[in-house]
């Protein structure tokens, strides 16, 4: 048993702790949130110019009275672990997500969740207590009895413990670039991750679109894999805003085509829900979607170093996936801190 004074300087060591998170995304997000309820100095550092990864919410302006707003990463999500209802009861609570629906076309009764102001918002709950830089790209590793990570722009931040949450290959080029070695049998598993691209497009149409109730519609067209109306959604009061995500063998085909042929093949293939002029639209491209191997545990501790790696592609897939990782990863380190 440790004496009063011995549980004081562990804890000591434990609030003096500092964090860095490379990756804004959930996985991140989730485990900056339950180290800082415990004491722990967190920073998170994102490149992108909002926070939330493909948590990712898009507005595109027509007029003073047109304005579309776009979900085009991440759709909706649903819940099969306790563990994740318990965030997502949270999150209904304090009014940042509502049920969608309860099925597609087909009702199932299983509950479909999106966020009340788009699935950013959800990121922008969880980071709005929490030290997050964005536009912040990280392009140097180096660790000696502290990690000092250094970024494109010069910037310096300094941790006791690493924590990489982006998708794995991204992780595994800025490791090499620092010259940081992994264990052989650790380097060929994290190789073997690997990912679907995705290529989007954000569509403002001139009228309603013809997508059936309540919005969403699952496909397997050779082109088209999902088409979205953000306006049935609830996230788009004044535009009637689109998402249409290509199949991931289309978006590897046509990755570098222009944006324009990219467009006009989706909207082609999507004519007859659209049925309506396009006002506006974007193009956008996730090199990094859903991830089609996995790593077999939910996080990767180096404790030599200290490193911990974490997300979608660990275990299991989509927000929930991402969620439980970050979980589990945020676990281990108090542990260890402890």
């Amino acid at each position: 048993m440790l004496r009063n004074e011995q549980k004081q300087e562990l804890k000591q060591l434990k609030d003096s702790s500092a964090c860095i998170i490379i990756g804004g995304g959930i996985s991140g997000l989730i485990i900056a949130t339950l180290l800082q309820r415990r004491g722990m100095k967190v920073t998170v550092l994102d490149k992108g110019r909002g926070i939330g990864g493909r948590l990712a919410t898009r507005r595109i302006n027509y007029s003073e009275d047109i304005e579309g707003v776009f979900d085009y990463g991440a759709q909706y999500f649903s819940v099969k672990q306790p563990e994740f209802q318990v965030w997502v009861d949270d999150w209904l609570k304090q009014g940042v997500i509502r049920e969608w629906c309860r099925g597609f076309g087909k009702v199932d009764g299983k509950s479909r969740y999106c966020g009340v102001k788009g699935t950013r918002s959800i990121a922008k709950y969880l980071a709005q207590d929490l030290e997050v830089h964005t536009s912040t790209r990280v392009v140097k590793l180096n660790y000696e009895t502290q990690w000092l990570i250094e970024t494109e722009e010069n910037q310096q931040f300094r941790g006791d413990i690493l924590v990489m949450t982006p998708p794995v290959p991204q992780s595994l080029d800025l490791l090499d670039n620092s010259q940081i070695d992994l264990a052989t049998s650790i380097r060929t598993s994290l190789e073997q991750i690997s990912y679907h691209r995705c290529i989007a497009v954000l569509a403002l149409l001139e009228k309603p679109s013809s997508i059936p109730t309540p919005g969403g519609l699952a496909l397997e067209d050779e082109s088209l894999v999902w088409l979205a109306s953000n306006s049935q959604k609830g996230i788009s009061p004044n535009g009637y805003a689109i998402t249409l995500h290509a199949y991931p063998h289309f978006s590897d085909t046509y990755w570098n085509y222009s944006d324009t042929e990219i467009a006009q093949k989706l909207l082609g293939a999507a004519s007859s829900w659209i049925n309506s002029p396009v006002i506006k639209y974007q193009v956008h491209r996730w090199r990094y979607s859903l991830p089609k191997t996995f790593y077999s545990k939910p996080y990767l501790a180096l404790p030599e170093l200290p490193l911990v790696m974490a997300g979608d592609a660990f275990v299991s897939p989509k927000i929930e996936g991402a969620v439980l990782s970050g979980i589990a990863a945020a676990r281990y380190i108090l542990q260890e801190s402890i």
